[in-house]
């Protein structure tokens, strides 16, 4: 009784920690964060949503620049995600249910999920290398901002 209580509660841990990461990747490559920064319509991704106004222009022109195998990369993972997300509906909706391959399914959308966002701080740690100190600086601060509020 207790091994299957405790089987239930790190799947549930599981799955809450793939949703909170889905979610943070979606802000990042999808850009639909409903929030205070950017304008209706057309919402920035985290990233974006941590660069100060006068290097906006500057960051952008830089993710533009990455060239069409950055795009295919990163299309290729987009693909991946949602194959896997599929996957991992798919077990949820099994009938007879089976915890086992929901695990699995799930494992395996984690680890595109940290492919993602692992290609992502390689291409901030690329466009930094670029950018002058004082324009390191101001991005740093942008970072800053977006951590919890001081009180």
């Amino acid at each position: 009784m207790l091994a299957a209580t405790k089987t239930k509660w790190l799947l549930g841990g599981i799955i809450v920690s793939l949703c909170l990461n889905l979610f943070l990747l979606g802000g990042m490559f999808g850009g639909h964060f409903p929030a205070p920064w950017g304008k209706p319509g057309k919402m920035p991704g985290v990233i974006m949503a941590t660069v100060p106004p006068e290097l906006k222009s500057v960051i952008r022109e830089k993710f533009k620049n990455s060239g069409p195998e950055s795009k295919s990369e990163r299309e290729a993972l987009k693909q991946e995600m949602d194959s896997k997300r599929m996957r991992v509906a798919d077990a949820l909706a099994a009938e007879p249910f089976d915890p086992a391959r929901l695990e699995v399914e799930l494992m395996e959308l984690e680890q595109t999920a940290s492919n993602m966002l692992s290609r992502a701080h390689r291409k901030i740690a690329e466009i930094a290398s670029e950018l002058t100190p004082e324009q390191r600086r101001q991005w740093a601060e942008g970072w800053r901002e977006m951590g919890p509020p001081k009180h």
